[in-house]
């Protein structure tokens, strides 16, 4: 805030509190302008506004209708006038959501809130902690014209927002302040302080012709002062260009803005042909500041011979955007930001001649191609493709017929995907595959289009996160089939294994497993092919085999598959590399599904805190190993430590992902069955129960995952003595889980074990002994004998048998697997000893992530 100065109004809102620190957060805010001048009622009426309801709109008066009155110019005053009456100021670019969303992701940071895999999610905890805090804080929505987009996008209280918008709609629920035009004296005073050599006579003249309007004022006075000419002389070629442009209609406001536009162009052309050229990009940007750093990257594109030069030299750069600036055409702040009034832009796309237009749009087209980072798989590259992104559309990116140009806009949907902002994602991969498809003879486009097919995949990609679940399947399996059928790509193209790679986990949500380990085993065939052994793609799809495995119950196989590729990445990579430490936090769930519970949180206490410094905590790969950890200190009986880890992993997955995600449901229900074994049984049965409601939402009923948390919830229901329920809900998950995975999955075998409780509990005891012995008998198989589901599923067998009247077997069934156990699991884990105490022995579920 160097250099900032504040200014007492006429009556101010409130005297600054002499203890309280002085402004502490401040972003994002204009320059102040120095030429500022009059709207004093404007600033007291919005002030007086802002306490009395804590909103304001700032909006053109309904006469005029239009830009150019001052909106943001009084909302940049205001916040320097008030700054030392706030301890957060925040100015937010609203034309579009996902500028308000960067913005408040922005904020964020400022608060330490978690990083999240969603910028709605990260805007919500960001406008929470605004509405709940005790600061005193100023957000500022500038040109929020779309109501619905923005009116979620703001805290619910707490502070003060004003909000600038064409839209009058706003001043249906916030207080109005109407913008007009100036009063002839304003005019005066900002006519003469662009140029002291005007007098007041002429400085009211022009005032009078150009209607008090602000911008244009501010235009005219900036181009008649830098070319020196008279204020008579300027007012004649004005009204030259007006009468050309009205005919024999009255001059309107926005005629006169296109003849001033008109002028200044004249003239640019003629002393300054690269400012010109420069001018006429701007038809075809965005309205919000583009980086002249951003321009000037793409300074090897083809684009006309002035521009060009200019962009090359960075003397003539500077002068071109000094002289945009100097005929009051443009505002060029620190950074070398620019950005044109969007009224002008509209004019400039109005006025413009055949030739210029086509020569402006190319211009941009070839220059943001050019400045196009590429992949945004590497963050290095975010704030490039940050800057590009509200100039995509205005630029026509996905219309050029330079291929290079649509690229950007392929690269702009992974970006929106990568950075958080799923919605945005999904809005531009929307509108290239409805705009492609249509598209013939042009090569990369049509339906079976290079370019089609890979926006369809990153839709996919986008739509699968957002909960999308049956959209994202059918479009990635029509994609896949036709990269599959098309001569130009086939079986082993690298568009074709891509969007095999986004098919499978779309079969692992829809509950097909064995569809996606065959679609997962025929990919990873085709990546050697294609690769060889030890490239990092197919190790990525050796890694999607194991992860069907799992789903399967298949943890050996699994483990022989990470096994491998850990032994790969040990020989090509150091000990701390992400891709070592991702695959080794694999090999912990194996093992952890193979109940080698030990070796798994050795392998998690030592990769865990390297992982957590690269990535950072809230990561998602970070997340799930910290839900493997929880799982894992559990399952070794350390349960205080297993609470503590499962709730901060319950609070990080929730602050990360949205509630509907299905990792944040897992890790809810990671926290309820470790609440359950510390006995917080009503807490544990809260939190299952809202998971359940969302699995059922999402996956539907017989999904595996829907069943898994099935089994966990009739546990705790059984702990807290509602047999009956339990019962009912344990029969039914068995047998569905009978039916859709077979007897000899893992989540079958824990659904029977557990419903041989209720059988016991309800005293039919031959059902109860028969289902046990069964249940022991194909886990021994399945698991094998050492496995403790299995030993668990042999001290259930051992009780019913006793209590069936099978004595001796019993109790020798029982000291066995009492013996095994301690021997797996140690003599003094609490279920163990539980065991040993004669109850029974429940198998909750911790399915792996598909």
């Amino acid at each position: 805030m160097t250099g900032r100065s504040v200014s007492a109004l006429h009556e101010p809102a409130r005297e600054p509190d002499p203890g309280r620190e002085p402004l502490r957060i401040w972003g994002g805010v204009p320059l102040r302008n120095p030429a500022f001048t009059g709207r004093e009622s404007l600033l007291l009426t919005l002030q007086r506004a802002l306490e009395r309801r804590a909103k304001a709109s700032v909006l053109p008066h309904a006469l005029h209708g239009m830009g150019g009155v001052g909106k943001t110019a009084l909302a940049v005053e205001f916040a320097y006038r008030y700054a030392d009456r706030y301890d957060l100021v925040w100015w937010i670019p609203a034309e579009h959501q996902s500028l308000v969303l960067q913005s408040l992701y922005q904020l964020g940071r400022h608060f330490d809130t978690p990083d999240t895999a969603d910028l709605q999610q990260a805007a919500n905890l960001v406008l929470e902690k605004l509405a709940g805090s005790d600061l005193r804080w100023l957000l500022i929505y500038d040109n929020a014209n779309e109501p619905e987009d923005i009116a979620r996008l703001m805290p619910s209280g707490g502070g003060h927002v004003i909000l600038t918008s064409r839209n009058p709609t706003w001043s249906d629920v916030w207080d109005p302040i109407e913008v007009d035009v100036f009063d002839r004296p304003e005019s005066i005073e900002l006519v003469r302080k662009r140029s002291e050599t005007v007098s007041a006579e002429d400085a009211d003249r022009l005032a009078d012709r150009l209607g008090d309007l602000p911008l244009a004022l501010d235009q005219a006075a900036s181009c008649q002062a830098v070319t020196g000419m008279p204020v008579g002389e300027y007012l004649s070629e004005l009204e030259q260009h007006v009468r050309e442009l009205s005919g024999t209609r009255p001059p309107t406001y926005r005629t006169t803005i296109a003849a001033l536009v008109r002028l200044a162009l004249r003239r640019l052309r003629s002393d300054a042909p690269a400012v010109a050229e420069l001018l006429e990009m701007f038809a075809y940007l965005g309205a919000e500041p583009i980086s002249g750093g951003l321009l000037r990257r793409g300074r090897d594109a083809r684009v006309s011979p002035a521009l060009g030069q200019a962009l090359r030299d960075e003397v003539a750069w500077r002068r071109a955007t000094r002289e945009l600036r100097r005929y009051g055409l443009a505002k060029v702040d620190a950074d070398q930001r620019i950005q044109v009034h969007r009224l002008f832009q509209g004019v400039l796309r109005d006025e413009l001649t055949e030739e210029a237009a086509q020569r402006g749009r190319a211009n941009v087209q070839h220059l943001l191609a050019s400045a196009n980072p590429g992949d945004p798989g590497d963050m290095a590259t975010w704030p490039v493709h940050r800057d590009i992104g509200p100039h995509v559309l205005p630029a026509g990116l996905m219309e050029a017929e330079l291929l290079d140009a649509r690229r950007v806009v392929l690269d702009q949907i992974r970006f929106l995907y990568l950075s958080g902002d799923l919605e945005g994602s999904q809005r531009l991969g929307e509108a290239a595959v409805a705009a492609w498809s249509k598209v013939e003879s042009t090569p990369g486009l049509g339906p079976n289009g290079e370019l089609t097919l890979t926006a369809k995949r990153r839709l996919a990609t986008a739509l699968r996160s957002l909960g999308f679940n049956d959209r994202a399947r059918v479009l990635s399996e029509e994609t896949l089939r036709l990269l599959l059928e098309s001569p130009e790509f086939g079986p082993d193209h690298e568009h074709t294994l891509l969007t095999a790679d986004e098919v499978a986990p779309n079969l692992r949500i829809a509950g097909l497993f064995r569809e996606a380990l065959d679609l997962d085993g025929d990919n990873l065939e085709r990546h050697r092919r294609r690769y060889g052994d030890e490239d990092d793609e197919t190790l990525k799809a050796r890694q999607n085999l194991a992860v069907n495995l799992r789903m399967l119950s298949d943890f050996a196989g699994a483990h022989d598959i990470d096994t491998a590729v850990v032994r790969t990445w040990q020989q090509m990579v150091s000990e701390n590399d992400n891709r070592l430490l991702f695959a080794q936090t694999n090999l912990a769930r194996d093992l952890y599904g193979l109940g080698r519970y030990d070796e798994a949180l050795e392998i998690l206490q030592r990769v865990l805190p390297p992982y957590r410094q690269q990535l950072g905590p809230q990561h998602p790969h970070v997340l799930l190993a910290g839900r493997t950890l929880a799982i894992t200190l559990r399952k070794v009986g350390r349960y205080t430590d297993a609470l503590t880890v499962a709730a901060d992993h319950h609070r990080d997955s929730e602050s990360r992902y949205r509630p509907e995600h299905e990792h944040a449901l897992a890790a809810a229900m990671t926290y309820a069955n470790t609440l359950r074994v510390t006995g917080e049984l009503e807490s544990a049965e809260a939190i299952a129960t809202e998971s359940i409601d969302r699995y059922l939402r999402l996956f539907g009923e017989t999904h595996p995952l829907s069943l898994s948390a099935a089994v966990n919830h009739a546990i705790i229901l059984r702990g807290l003595g509602e047999w009956a329920r339990a019962r009912e809900l344990g029969e039914r998950t068995y047998a569905q889980m009978t039916g859709t995975l077979g007897a000899g999955h893992g989540y079958t075998l824990s659904a029977a074990n557990n419903h041989a409780n209720d059988l016991a509990l309800a005293g039919e005891t031959e059902a109860a002994r028969r289902l046990s012995a069964q249940t022991f008998e194909i886990s021994r198989e399945a698991r094998g004998g050492r496995h403790p589901y299995t030993l668990w599923c042999g001290v259930n067998a051992a009780l019913d048998a006793i209590v069936a009247g099978e004595t001796e077997y019993g109790e020798a069934l029982r000291d066995e697997t009492l013996a095994a156990l301690a021997g797996v699991l140690g003599a003094d884990h609490p279920e163990v000893i539980a065991a040993g105490e004669g109850r029974r022995v429940e198998c909750d579920l911790e399915p792996p992530p598909t």
